[in-house]
């Protein structure tokens, strides 16, 4: 119930009578019910967003609880002598207290002290205090005392629905498409919402297009904004106008800006704002009210749109160096500049995405949609955007990119971040010769320059590492990662850790690979775009220690990009091998094609391209095709002594034992291979020398092979091993590296071949789709259409399927047809 309405002041606003044509806020006056639970309630907004009105339509929710006794004062109007009044009413009515105070301000009036004294005094007081100032109630002090609920600033605006009925109340027709806009242009904002309703009410007019819309919000928030401009007594300036590039307010963001006022300093400047309500209160910084910002952004970018540029280049410099970059990144964004939000990214990305995960993507969408092809911004989106990594159009992004770069010797003589950009877009590009060109640039620059930033240094011997790693340099890429992984900052440094896993591994020596994967695996980045590298290395890791499921499920929920882009195809014979021990051999080839995809937008080297090739043989292997597996290092992949092993391996399984042992004998003692290289050979010489020696092979070939597998618990290779020869092989490890071995599958788990199509069927198949009749596939391959049924029966019958449509499906995952996409 309402008491003691006597001691209302005459001149408070609260006096005021509610207009029929305002809205009902019913879901912000339910949540200020569920609120007063707490001692004080909070309503800080700017002028104009509709404290009042809430504060009267909440009396009105409680007027009828006859439990409660409701006063509602105006704090800026109401004397001292009449404040005891409302006190002693209190102590008169209902055992249940709640004091609305509106226009709290603690320097006239009623202050927050004698509330609190009153709260102190009242053991049953609940208040709700509307203020557009920072007053002592939100003291953490106070906070000790009672408990004291801010209600967010997005409860103080208009839903859609409470929009709609305003119009409604006004008697307004408006179509959906127009009250979109209406909605979107006036933030919510309750006073503008009541401004167009008025208009359009008082004109007899309705609202139908987007247009008209667009127009009747235009003049509400002109004239809401001029209305709120009388009453400060700094002249509005452009000056002032530019606080609205900013996305909060504080005086060294004013002063960052460069705000020159004549008339105050940016301390008293803010303070005029806040008095006047031209912001939503806070004690460390200042929200420009919605309308305000919008019309004041408006107008000083038409007139002086150079300023408002250099404005935000000096704000958002200030924000990052500040750490709000993802304050810069969104101020960027809201501003379409893209280059600005793509360096922001780069540099910043991990703050971004540690303060909000979800706007980071939102941030990167936008990115992607909008930046065009500046080389900054398609380098962030290749470090950092799925999509991208993946798409058919990045290649040309990448070239264009390129084009708009100077050339490398003269970006190392003084534009180091641009001769960055280029050694990485290079890669992008798959230039890889020119790649090192640039990147042996960069090492003189990174060297000889002693003034550049950190980050650049970092960044620096970063793509001088991947570069060298590219071209199958491991030790290089391995001491400029190092570099990296002891100076970076944490996200780069589980990046360089990622990278640095993969080439022990690569090498064979699984037990440093575990030392790094270990100390980093419970660090918060192994979950970011920056710990793909990581989780890459661990799905390799659990490959080796025999746990083949578990690689296959972290592969599947990598998706490559950051440091993985360029790791896929390690990422891609990794993969393979774990189809192949945990038995699914068939889809291996499948799955190899879709990796091959990605060479469209990240090319492969030589060195990775070799990569992929010998997980293709073993595949082949596995699927007993070793001649075709034998025929894939023809041409450019010749000997090597990354191909050696596989081909070996190749020789073995078709019939060529006495080459496979040759081959096997001169490239396991190269002084060029890996321990896992060295490995690899070794157990195709120790099958091929039992196959022609029987149990009379040489125990020293064992015992050097045992030997590396234990210093550097590499066990994998021995997988190979077919089940024919298991047996034998077993019986010549010691009883130590049995056991190891006998943990390990078998490369050749699924006992099953490729089918094998005659010629006739293989061009039949290479007809076959969807849309084509059989009619069809007869008259293009000039046969009768029996004959091509009869060819059809025997493909589905090899494929193991009854219909066209699996037909299809068991084709790509054979390998046996390539699909429109790949390349």
């Amino acid at each position: 119930m309402l008491i003691d309405l006597d001691t209302s002041p005459s001149l408070a606003r609260a006096s005021r009578r509610a207009s029929r044509f305002w809205t009902p806020r019913c879901d912000t006056v339910t949540t200020l019910k569920d609120a007063v639970t707490s001692d004080v309630v909070l309503l800080r907004g700017p002028a104009r967003v509709g404290k009042t009105s809430l504060l009267r339509q909440f009396a009105t929710a409680l007027v009828d609880d006859p439990d409660i006794g409701v006063q509602l004062i105006d704090a800026a109007q109401i004397t001292p002598e009449r404040f005891e009044r409302v006190s002693a009413a209190f102590q008169e009515g209902p055992a249940q207290h709640v004091l609305l105070v509106d226009n709290l301000t603690d320097k006239q009036g009623v202050t927050s002290e004698q509330i609190l004294d009153l709260l102190r005094a009242d053991g049953d007081l609940r208040v709700v205090a509307a203020t557009r100032h920072v007053t002592r109630l939100e003291s953490p002090l106070v906070t000790l005392e009672f408990d004291v609920h801010v209600v967010p600033p997005a409860d103080l605006l208009m839903s859609r629905a409470e929009m709609a009925l305003v119009f409604e109340l006004n008697g307004v027709e408006i179509t959906d498409a127009a009250l979109d806009v209406v909605m979107a242009r006036t933030h919510g904002w309750p006073a503008l919402a009541q401004l167009v309703s008025s208009r359009l009410r008082l004109e007899g007019l309705s609202l139908r297009s987007r247009d008209e819309a667009e127009a009747i919000a235009e003049y509400a928030s002109r004239s809401l904004t001029g209305d709120m401009e009388q009453h400060l007594t700094t002249p509005i300036t452009d000056d002032l106008r530019l606080l609205a590039v900013a996305p909060f307010i504080n005086v060294e963001l004013a002063e960052a800006i460069g705000i020159d006022s004549t008339t105050a300093t940016a301390q008293q400047l803010l303070s005029e704002l806040q008095d006047a309500g031209f912001v939503w209160p806070s004690s460390t910084r200042l929200v420009l009210a919605e309308p305000v910002r919008a019309q004041w952004l408006r107008e000083i970018e038409t007139r002086r749109p150079a300023e408002v540029d250099r404005a935000r280049v000096r704000l958002l410099e200030h924000l990052v160096a500040t750490g709000e970059p993802l304050r810069a990144a969104q101020l960027a964004a809201d501003a379409g500049q893209w280059t600005t939000l793509a360096s922001v990214l780069r540099s910043s990305g991990p703050e971004v995405w540690s303060r909000d995960a979800d706007g980071f993507r939102s941030l990167i969408s936008a990115l992607r949609s909008h930046g065009g092809s500046d080389p900054i911004v398609v380098d962030t989106l290749l470090m950092l955007d799925p999509d991208t990594v993946t798409s058919s159009e990045t290649p040309v992004a990448v070239i264009s990119a390129l084009s708009k770069l100077p050339e490398a010797k003269a970006a190392a003589h003084g534009r180091i971040e641009a001769l960055l950009l280029r050694v990485s877009l290079l890669r992008a590009a798959g230039r890889f010769a020119l790649a090192t060109e640039s990147a042996a640039l960069l090492v003189d620059a990174l060297r000889r320059r002693q003034d550049l930033a950190a980050d650049i240094v970092t960044e620096g011997w970063y793509q001088v590492g991947m570069t060298h790693f590219a071209m199958g340099k491991l030790r290089d890429a391995s001491l400029a990662i190092g570099q990296v992984e002891r100076m970076a900052p944490p996200a780069q440094k589980m990046r360089a850790r990622g990278v640095l896993a993969v080439i022990a591994l690569l090498e064979g020596d699984v037990r440093a690979a575990e030392s790094r994967i270990a100390t980093a695996r419970t660090d918060g980045w192994v979950d970011t775009p920056w710990g793909e590298s990581l989780r890459l290395a661990s799905a390799w890791l659990s490959l080796e220690h025999g746990d083949a499921l578990e690689a296959r499920t972290i592969l599947e929920s990598v998706p490559a990009t950051a440091s993985a882009r360029e790791l896929w195809p390690y990422a891609a014979a990794t993969q393979a091998l774990a189809f192949l021990l945990s038995g699914a051999a068939p889809d291996a080839l499948g799955m190899l094609r879709s990796w091959g995809v990605r060479a469209r937008s990240t090319p492969p080297s030589h060195f990775q391209s070799t990569q992929m090739l010998t997980a293709r043989a073993k595949v082949l292997i596995a699927l007993r095709q070793a001649r075709k597996a034998l025929a894939l290092f023809e041409g450019p992949f010749g000997l090597s002594s990354a191909t050696a092993p596989a081909i070996a391996l190749s020789q073995l399984y078709a019939g060529r034992a006495h080459e496979a042992y040759v081959m096997s004998v001169k490239w396991g003692i190269h002084q060029e291979s890996s321990p896992r290289a060295s490995l690899e050979s070794m157990v195709v010489s120790i099958v091929a020398d039992i196959r022609l020696n029987g149990s009379a092979a040489q125990r020293s070939t064992v015992q050097r092979a045992e030997a590396i597998s234990i210093r550097n618990d590499l066990w994998t290779p021995w997988s190979a091993v077919a089940p024919e020869d298991r047996a034998m092989v077993l019986s010549a490890l010691s009883s130590g590296a049995r056991e190891k071995v006998l943990t390990r599958d078998s490369f050749f788990a699924s006992s099953v071949s490729v089918p094998h199509l005659t010629k006739r069927e293989q061009v039949v198949l290479a007809q076959l789709t969807p849309e084509a009749t059989i009619v069809d596939i007869a008259r293009i391959l000039v046969v009768s259409p029996n004959t091509v049924k009869t060819q059809l029966q025997s493909l589905y019958r090899k494929l193991g399927v009854s219909d066209r449509a699996s037909a299809i499906r068991a084709a790509h995952a054979w390998g046996l047809i390539e699909s429109e996409n790949e390349g």
